[in-house]
């Protein structure tokens, strides 16, 4: 008999959320030399300041997949008294593969034919096995293909679900004491590394062991959250704590960089990633909760889309980016207001596409490979 299927609420609407942060912060930051001196006035400022914190939508990201994927570990090993290494794997390569390919063969191999299109200095090699993080750390700086980045999260994704496989396959762990133990080991270890290079901005945004934090981070909320027992103070919180705590999480990510100078910038990922394990229990949790994203109309649905939603933006954006400025007309703010309209309607377009005809099709396949 095939494991009960596993829904948390409101997850969905906070992984759309997650995905339109970033999207919100590559739309005004990406190709920004294309605009026009419009882009530089007051009132585009201070929404590119709004925006500015919108790469933490990746943390949220993985703070929500170290969350969920340990949780069904979880409840696999509960049930069946063992984790099936071999079809969490499968599971795995079906939601992130094909998609992942897609974009990257489209970069290396057709993109360089098309309109605009050029080579690109990153290697494929690194692309292929899941490595891109560490080649934007190596190349990114010095390349125009900036669509190709997108995919350095996703790599880190597959390393942390490999890396996970093996360790339970090793030690075939039975306790969730132990599960825990590990989490908070991979966490110190990461403000360790993170201390170690503390100078080096790249290496602390892609590097492997600087950001494995949050998804150790979401991995310990779900042992805490299948033990039922030791968060359950979220459920009573009134609403204006929870407001409190949400407003002083968001001023700490903006305030981030003057709030830990130099090596305490190592302490940045944990405590962002703190505060969104905070969210995420408060959304699934909490009773007086001042918001629940699902209930923000399209957000649950949209959460479906997201894995396209994300992998496709930066490619459109800079198709459209070029497209305005080939065409002229990127000198006004009226046709930025077009662009970004525009980038919307195509980028949901794509994902829904994807997802409809392409991702969910293999999704399917994944109930196969349940234990």
């Amino acid at each position: 008999m095939q494991q009960e299927k596993i829904h948390f609420e409101n997850l969905n609407g906070l992984r759309f959320i997650g995905a339109l942060m970033v999207f919100l912060f590559h739309a005004f930051t990406i190709n920004r030399e294309v605009w026009g001196s419009f882009f530089e006035s007051t009132p585009m400022l201070a929404i590119r300041k709004l925006t500015s914190i919108g790469h933490y939508g990746v943390n949220l990201f993985f703070v929500l997949s170290g969350f969920l994927i340990t949780y069904l570990l979880l409840k696999e090993l509960k049930v069946k008294g063992r984790i099936h290494v071999g079809f969490f794997l499968v599971r795995r390569i079906l939601r992130l593969w094909p998609l992942y390919f897609v974009v990257v063969l489209f970069g290396f191999f057709v993109f360089p034919h098309l309109p605009f299109g050029t080579h690109t200095v990153h290697e494929f090699w690194r692309y292929a096995l899941f490595l891109s993080n560490f080649d934007e750390i190596i190349n990114g700086s010095r390349d125009s293909i900036n669509f190709l980045t997108a995919t350095w999260s996703v790599s880190i994704e597959e390393q942390f679900y490999i890396g996970w496989a093996a360790v339970i396959g090793l030690f075939k762990w039975k306790s969730i004491r132990a599960f825990q133990l590990f989490f908070l080991l991979v966490i110190l270890s990461s403000v360790v590394f993170r201390l170690l290079n503390a100078t080096d901005g790249s290496i602390l945004y892609y590097h492997s062991l600087s950001v494995i934090s949050d998804m150790a981070i979401g991995g310990l909320l779900a042992t805490r959250v299948f033990e039922k027992t030791t968060l359950s103070f979220v459920t009573d919180l009134k609403k204006w704590q929870i407001a409190g705590i949400y407003l002083a999480g968001i001023g700490f990510l903006f305030l981030a960089p003057r709030l830990l100078p130099g090596k305490l910038i190592a302490f940045e990922r944990v405590i962002s990633g703190a505060f969104f394990a905070f969210v995420l229990v408060e959304q699934v949790q909490a009773n007086h909760s001042f918001f629940k994203a699902d209930r923000i109309p399209f957000f649950e649905n949209a959460g479906k889309l997201t894995y396209g939603f994300y992998l496709f933006h930066c490619i459109v954006i800079f198709y459209l980016c070029k497209t305005f400025e080939h065409l002229h007309i990127n000198q006004h703010v009226i046709w930025f207001v077009v662009y970004f309209f525009t980038l919307v309607f195509l980028n949901t377009l794509l994902s829904v596409l994807s997802y409809r005809y392409f991702e969910k099709p293999l999704l399917d396949l994944k109930k196969y490979f349940r234990a």
